[in-house]
């Protein structure tokens, strides 16, 4: 039988390993429901940032609570980390991008889309939460 161990992620520890990725899942509430939308995004702080066009949907949710997840997976090993993050999220102005990309964790993010994307979505977390999962171990059966 497998067993694997999972480990709490203080809040700190989730932050350190986001910083690691490039594609989380903005988590929202719109008209037809639940959705989650991949998207490359960058860490502020303890803040998350994304950018979308003019056209986007995403801006008619921000009255709403929000989430965003992140995942990692080791393929074989069966080793990996997630983290959530739940809260709020608002649109930030072009007057305030400079000052976010200094706080932004390496680069700003491109989104994957062509076109202009000036609208800046900025996720502020209420609660994070993350787990890890240690390797895939097999324990005899006796």
């Amino acid at each position: 039988m497998t067993q694997r161990a999972i480990e709490t992620l203080s809040e700190a520890e989730c932050f350190d390993l986001i910083k690691q990725e490039a594609i989380g899942r903005f988590v929202f509430q719109d008209a037809e429901g639940l959705a989650a939308l991949p998207v490359n995004f960058g860490v502020a702080g303890h803040q998350i940032l994304f950018r979308t066009d003019v056209g986007s949907h995403l801006r008619e949710v921000l009255d709403g609570p929000v989430a965003f997840e992140i995942d990692h997976a080791e393929g074989e090993s069966g080793k990996g980390w997630s983290v959530l993050i739940r809260g709020s999220a608002e649109e930030y102005g072009l007057e305030q991008v400079h000052e976010l990309s200094h706080r932004t964790h390496g680069a700003v993010p491109h989104p994957w889309a062509e076109g202009v994307h000036n609208i800046w979505i900025v996720v502020t977390p209420a609660k994070v939460t993350g787990r890890r999962l240690a390797a895939k171990y097999f324990s005899p059966v006796f």
